[in-house]
């Protein structure tokens, strides 16, 4: 689903996040509020929050409200972490990392490192909505600023 964020980069919403019947799709001009899961140059890949614009029985929760508490307090924003890189996903030009008892992904441009290597990795966010830590790679954070 195509989604117009006011912008000339495309925002879009994949299939599997809707409802599983398109006649209960949301209509043509409708308004939401979407969380970007993934953001590069020439598209936006969004997650529609109101639960009507989305699959009831899709991203179910990856833990507990105690749980997240526990990861967020331990994982504050701007804190540093080290991981260990898993899988690589080159068509969301992604890789998952591992770090204590958690794993989440990461955006990468260029090439990615290698599965086993070992990365250090900055908490630039903290989704509550996906209980899901926004993860940048350290000295790509440090070049921006």
């Amino acid at each position: 689903m195509m989604v117009d964020i006011g912008d000339p980069v495309s925002g879009w919403v994949d299939v599997l996040q809707l409802p599983r019947e398109p006649s209960q799709w949301p209509p043509v001009g409708r308004s939401g509020i979407f969380e970007v899961l993934q953001h590069r140059g020439f598209e936006v890949r969004l997650l529609p929050l109101d639960a009507g614009m989305r699959d009831r029985y899709g991203r179910a929760p990856r833990c507990s409200g105690t749980e997240w508490a526990a990861i967020t307090r331990r994982r504050p924003m701007g804190s540093r972490l080290d991981a260990t890189v898993e899988h690589i996903l080159p068509g969301n030009r992604e890789y998952t990392v591992r770090f204590d008892d958690w794993y989440e992904v990461v955006e990468y441009e260029g090439l990615p490192p290698d599965p086993g290597t070992s990365v250090q990795l900055t908490v630039e966010r903290q989704s509550e909505w996906t209980r899901s830590l926004i993860l940048r790679p350290y000295d790509t954070l440090e070049q921006a600023l």
